[in-house]
């Protein structure tokens, strides 16, 4: 354009002071949100989560309801993306009226700082998936209406916890949440999350593996005794099992007559704290000596700090003081995955003219099944190691037909492998035609995790079943769930369930678990620490359930 000639298009805006207006803004719209695409474009974010979720933590993990099951960290393991593969795959299949069952993990553990790893973690996914794919595809718990699986991740050691219940909240009428369960360990952080879901959302919470004796007690309660109203377990209290150890103890022969209690006093972990306090007075008999040691776990250690390093130096100053005590028995209440350093620094320490010693631990010994410390003890002979189990594969024992709990359990164990009834040699009948199997390996029930697991979800989709207004209303569903007693017992698989008017289960097993040096687990003995066998439902005229 010649100069001193005008734009004619210019001079038309000027003229249009509205038109003019309009165009700037949307100049400036590009601009911006041309800027900031670019910004995300050359700056994407550290970690992108799917719907439902944030980042957060240290490092960095997707926290909140995993909705469209997406990965949890930028390096999740291959396993765990195939397993939120497969729930993704069962929602989409999913159609017209369904419900919501959460299971609420940590779902991003950081070794060396959380004493759990993702090997327990997918016993606990392959669990609630085969509960949700029986309650879809077989008569086992109803036909209607379809359940959905999503999982819930509280961060390493639980530190999000506030921020997932207010995912839980977000999405609870949109997904048709009815329930949430797992939890994971008893610690401070996952009991305040139980309160606030059910304070906030008068949703039923069912721990699966929560066994801490006041992880059912509203922590606001200035007296503490005060309950969590929508709170449930299917796992035995640690008061449980310790009346399941000495009832163990008390029948070994020779008499145990010196015991030692290795105590962790680590703060604002309940599951160690109750488990401690019961084993220092459950254990005491006449004509027994019961010395009690205490060590600390470290409360928090940045991520690779050795936390098994931080405990051996410990283990090593306590061996002169287990020396002299002299113990035929030492009860271990501390966390499973602190046992390795236990057991390495007896082996390796300086012997002092025991033998073997002989290792009873509480449940979360479930997560040292495969730990090389532990095992390598066990293989030397200067230990054997057992646990009181919540649940485990071979406690129903393997005559067929068996009783109706181990029926129960093999049903389970057919959906759970996708293989024919160990008894019957049947394929399992499916409800829907070309419903493909589940194939999960049953090396991963020796945990007894995926039963449990399996056991909590069974409770929430049959609650939800039986309130077709808990659709609208869950919290109705934790009336439904009190009415899951005595005669009305559910079958699950690591026992009938059956719920008492604190939430706590009533008349389940506690197996006595024996590690062998190979990393496979066998239950040596069936204890029933609050009731006699509870193996079938009441018959009329007949021996009722415990409570009837």
């Amino acid at each position: 354009m010649p100069a001193g000639v005008r734009n004619p298009r210019l001079g038309r805006l000027r003229r249009h002071p509205v038109l003019s207006l309009t165009v700037a803004l949307l100049v400036l719209a590009g601009v911006v949100f041309g800027g900031a695409w670019g910004y995300r474009v050359l700056f994407p974010p550290a970690l992108p989560c799917g719907s439902g979720m944030t980042a957060a933590g240290s490092p960095l993990a997707c926290v909140g309801v995993n909705l469209d099951s997406t990965s949890f960290t930028k390096d999740e393991p291959a396993r765990m993306r195939k397993l939120e593969e497969t729930i993704r795959t069962a929602n989409e299949a999913v159609e017209g009226n369904s419900t919501s069952v959460v299971l609420m993990l940590n779902f991003s553990p950081v070794e060396d700082v959380d004493t759990l790893t993702y090997d327990s973690l997918y016993h606990n996914i392959e669990g609630a998936i085969a509960a949700v794919w029986r309650a879809n595809n077989t008569a086992a718990y109803g036909s209607t209406p379809g359940v959905k699986l999503y999982l819930a991740n509280m961060g390493s050691q639980y530190a999000s916890w506030q921020e997932t219940v207010a995912r839980v909240k977000k999405y609870a009428a949109s997904e048709h949440i009815s329930a949430v369960i797992g939890l994971g360990q008893s610690t401070e952080q996952t009991r305040q999350a139980a309160a606030a879901l059910s304070s906030q959302l008068h949703l039923p919470v069912i721990g699966s593996t929560v066994t801490g004796n006041s992880m059912n007690l509203d922590p606001s309660d200035p007296t503490g005794k005060r309950p969590i109203p929508d709170m449930f377990r299917v796992s035995p209290t640690n008061s449980d099992s310790v009346i399941a150890a000495n009832q163990y103890v008390s029948g070994l022969r020779p008499e145990v007559t010196s015991l030692a209690v290795v105590a962790d006093s680590v703060a604002d972990d309940d599951y160690t704290a109750t488990l401690a306090a019961e084993a220092k007075t459950r254990f005491q008999a006449p004509d027994r000596t019961v010395t009690v040691l205490p060590y600390t776990s470290p409360r928090s250690l940045p991520s690779g700090a050795g936390r098994q390093d931080y405990l051996i130096q410990q283990f090593n100053l306590m061996h002169a003081n287990l020396c002299q005590a002299a113990p035929s028995v030492v009860y271990f209440a501390g966390r499973g995955r602190d046992l390795g350093a236990f057991v390495q620094n007896w082996v390796q320490g300086a012997p002092c003219g025991i033998p073997q010693l002989r290792i009873l631990v509480g449940d979360d010994a479930s997560e040292a099944i495969r730990d090389d410390a532990v095992l390598k003890g066990v293989a030397s002979g200067r230990v054997t190691v057992a646990y009181t189990a919540l649940a485990s594969p071979d406690e129903w024992g393997t005559e067929c037909p068996g009783s109706d709990a181990k029926r129960n359990y093999d049903q389970f164990w057919s959906a759970f492998t996708g293989r024919p009834d160990p008894c019957t040699k049947q394929p399992l009948a499916t409800t829907q035609a070309g419903a493909a199997p589940l194939a999960f390996d049953p090396a991963d029930l020796a945990s007894g995790q995926a039963m449990l697991t399996h056991d909590a979800a069974v409770a929430a989709i049959s609650a939800a079943r039986h309130d077709e207004a808990g659709l609208k209303n869950p919290g109705l569903e934790t009336g439904i769930l009190h009415q899951f007693y005595c005669a009305q017992m559910l079958p699950g698989a690591s026992g009938w369930l059956s719920f008492g008017a604190d939430g706590n289960p009533v008349g389940k097993p506690a197996p006595i678990v024996q590690f062998n040096p190979d990393g496979t687990t066998k239950t040596i003995t069936l204890t029933w620490p609050s009731s006699a066998p509870n193996l079938s439902l009441p018959q009329r005229g007949g021996t009722g359930a415990p409570g009837c």
